[in-house]
């Protein structure tokens, strides 16, 4: 019985040394931002890095390899946080200051071809997409 014991203790023992866990790995963003890099947060929904350099923030898509926008910050900010329904909040140590900024994409709508009621440079479009059958 004793020896019974000796046998399990060793193969619970032993067994995570003998087995061995592979991982996938993927790149998925690699850019040459061209400052420095002060901190990075995530929009995992939107595919969205949103990068923190000296005096702005840098929207990167993940899935278009570019810088979407950037948006000018004060120069003391040196963290970044993404929270929900849109909202960044970027924080400094020295002086102790907090700052959230909330934001919206804007998306560009093809309109050629379509029928169009005012000045085509209008700061707002409506779109309908109806189905009249």
């Amino acid at each position: 019985m004793r020896n019974l014991k000796l046998a399990i203790v060793l193969v619970v023992l032993l067994t995570p040394a003998l087995l061995h866990a592979a991982f996938e790995v993927e790149g998925i963003l690699k850019a040459d931002i061209g400052s420095p890099i002060l901190d990075v947060t995530t929009n995992p929904t939107e595919d969205m890095v949103f990068i923190l350099t000296p005096g702005a923030v840098l929207i990167y898509s993940t899935d278009d390899q570019v810088v979407l926008d950037s948006i000018p910050v004060e120069k003391q900010f040196d963290r970044i946080a993404y929270q929900d329904s849109d909202r960044l909040v970027l924080t400094a140590a020295k002086p102790s200051r907090i700052s959230i900024i909330h934001f919206s994409r804007i998306y560009d709508i093809d309109l050629s071809g379509r029928a169009v009621k005012g000045p085509r440079d209008a700061k707002v479009t409506l779109v309908v997409f109806d189905d009249y059958q």
